[in-house]
């Protein structure tokens, strides 16, 4: 039977890829798909718009503190939550389907008819962490607006990664998750040929920071000196690029990676959860440089390098120590294995599919 299901949510980057994985399979299964809050990147998708949350579209932070605080003000909007309260009671879809983020907006939705689940765009240690059981979930909780209540009073908690990889253990999960595997797709790699060069990918996010091109010039003079060949994708931000590019670097702007990860012996990134998950569904260990540390960011950085994938450095880590991490990973046979064998258990996941089996059930007992 076809449903309407809407999903609620705000563009903050990395949390957008697997919220469309999950909106798109649903939609590939015949369902009335709708968007609030952000623009869906797929056909068949209706987008609804909140006005509430002009101006909260990402930006250049100053710090990552800024950028915490501004995802703060908006999860915790109550005009927010009003839009969404009268959206729902006006569409009355089947199920609502919201980010963890959005504080307000869940408790809107658990005030209206339908079912509600909630998706948790990283792996559980992080939402389960300080979020959770932190002061700012103590001094929220007299307003109702308590994460970790609003959460496990949800419908589903749907978990869109890797439980092997999550550190979160079944006897400290007190939100009660339910992990669906990664939404991310991934292939085999492609063999490389005899004496080529090997080729990094590197990206620093998609959300623009003040100081990202520092660290991007500090990868490129560590890269610029090795025998590889590199790929950087670099988010638009206010102004281009200034700084040498030696010969074997080439410099993109935003460009899909998936076309790139099938041939990369390794990704030097920030440690957003979407981009680390794509480069270890094809195989590929990563180089950790944490943008942003009140983010998820040096969580994934520690679980990257406690699992054998790779190796995590400072964002103000210096070419020579850059260049001495990049030759490690690429000299040792046990990282490249530890990634192939994580490669092939993560393409076996279908984490979008499991969570749009979750929702239809909801939909089915509503």
């Amino acid at each position: 039977m076809r449903r309407d299901i809407l999903f609620v949510g705000a563009d903050a980057g990395g949390n957008i890829p697997p919220v469309m994985a999950v909106a798109r399979e649903l939609a590939g299964r015949g369902h009335r798909v709708a968007a609030a809050g952000f623009t869906p990147r797929s056909s068949g998708i209706e987008p609804v718009p909140l006005s509430a949350l002009l101006g909260h579209e990402p930006g250049p932070a100053t710090t990552g503190f800024g950028q915490l605080t501004g995802l703060i003000r908006l999860g915790m909007s109550p005009a927010v939550g009003r839009q969404v309260h009268e959206t729902i009671l006006r569409r009355r879809p089947d199920v609502v389907v919201i980010d963890a983020m959005m504080i307000t907006a869940i408790r809107a939705a658990q005030r209206c008819p339908s079912p509600v689940a909630v998706l948790f765009h990283s792996f559980g240690a992080f939402f389960d962490g300080p979020m959770a059981k932190g002061p700012a979930n103590i001094a929220l909780r007299p307003v109702g607006l308590s994460p970790v209540r609003l959460w496990s009073a949800a419908d589903e908690r749907l978990a869109l990664t890797d439980r092997a990889l999550d550190p979160l253990t079944d006897t400290g999960d007190t939100v009660g998750f339910q992990w669906t595997g990664t939404t991310e797709h991934g292939a085999a790699p492609e063999p490389r040929a005899p004496h080529a060069d090997p080729l990094v990918l590197v990206s620093l996010s998609s959300v623009w920071q003040h100081g990202q091109d520092e660290v991007y010039r500090r990868i490129i003079a560590a890269l610029g000196r090795l025998p590889l060949r590199a790929i950087i994708t670099r988010s638009t931000p206010t102004s281009p690029f200034t700084g040498e590019i030696p010969p074997n670097v080439e410099m993109r702007g935003r460009t899909p990676h998936a076309g790139i990860l099938s041939r990369a012996s390794l990704v030097i990134g920030h440690g957003g959860h979407s981009t680390t998950l794509a480069a270890l569904a094809h195989g590929v260990p990563l180089l950790i440089l944490p943008m942003n540390r009140m983010s998820d960011q040096p969580l994934i950085g520690r679980i990257v390098q406690q699992n054998g994938l790779g190796l995590t450095l400072r964002r103000s880590a210096k070419p020579a120590a850059i260049m001495q991490a990049v030759r490690s990973i690429l000299a040792d046979p046990t990282v490249a294995a530890n990634a192939s064998r994580a490669g092939v258990r993560l393409r076996d996941e279908h984490g979008a599919g499991v969570a749009a089996d979750r929702i239809e059930a909801l939909a089915r007992e509503a």
